[in-house]
């Protein structure tokens, strides 16, 4: 399909003239239909593409750009490191029992080095059971720090 042929096919379907289209996207008369002996600039198809909410790449080619296969993730603000993401991937294929296992393990690492010796169970606060947990709170007196675990 040409790229003349897809603009049409996509007007017809939102039931838009080329003439309309050309005039609400900013473009010259007759640009559209010239497509079909001259190729278009690119500030053209940026402008139909943007007045007709479709993709750059679906107009020129008919294809959508694949999405990114990784996306960025954040906690408090910055961006996870890969090992960061990396634990949270792992994390979530654990069984439950080796979860809470491991969230502990942290947490007593955490305490330590981080909050200076609290060590109330808070795996219940991140988790959904059913089961009865450890009492579970914040740092207390001289034990409490900025920050987030």
């Amino acid at each position: 399909m040409s790229l003349l042929e897809r603009v049409q096919k996509i007007l017809d379907e939102k039931g838009i003239t080329i003439k309309q289209a050309e005039r609400e996207s900013g473009l010259s008369n007759a640009t559209i239909r010239k497509w079909a002996t001259q190729n278009p600039s690119l500030d053209s198809i940026v402008k139909l593409a943007k007045y007709l909410q479709v993709s750059v790449d679906y107009l020129a080619c008919g294809e959508e750009a694949p999405l990114p296969t990784r996306f960025q993730v954040y906690c408090d603000g910055v961006p996870l490191t890969e090992s960061e993401a990396d634990l949270v991937a792992m994390y979530r294929l654990l069984p439950e029992e080796h979860r809470k296992e491991s969230f502990e393990f942290i947490h007593f690492k955490y305490s330590h080095f981080v909050v200076g010796g609290e060590k109330a169970s808070i795996y219940s606060t991140y988790s959904d059971t059913s089961k009865p947990q450890e009492e579970s709170g914040p740092a207390r007196g001289d034990n409490t720090k900025s920050g987030t675990a």
